[in-house]
């Protein structure tokens, strides 16, 4: 499963996800805990990538798509179905969380 780099011209596209929900990861390339987060995350896309569409941006270059979604520190996740927003909160998710989220969001449970 390749992971899908986003941009603001795709994103409306990206997180519309008619045929799959789609799980965001907002990050920074500087930024020592998505680094560590990023292999957990290709491994999520592995593991789920035919029922989820895994994408990611980086938020310090397009900072307004961040703000948008009160983005404040990285790694941060959205999880979208049909372009809506599923989670507001802003919240640090553990491996352990994002593989439940992930196996919720391919069974139709979020």
């Amino acid at each position: 499963m390749k992971m899908i780099e986003a941009t603001p011209e795709k994103w409306n596209e990206i997180i519309s996800g008619k045929e799959k929900p789609v799980m965001m990861m907002f990050y920074l390339v500087s930024c020592p805990h998505c680094q560590k987060m990023k292999p957990i995350y290709e491994e999520l896309a592995s593991r789920y990538g035919d029922q989820i569409t895994f994408a990611r941006i980086d938020a310090m270059a397009y900072l307004d798509v961040a703000k948008k979604y009160g983005i404040t520190a990285a790694p941060a996740f959205k999880f979208f179905r049909n372009g809506n927003l599923l989670n507001k909160e802003n919240k640090v998710f553990s491996a352990e969380q994002l593989n439940q989220i992930a196996s919720d969001l391919a069974a139709g449970k979020m």
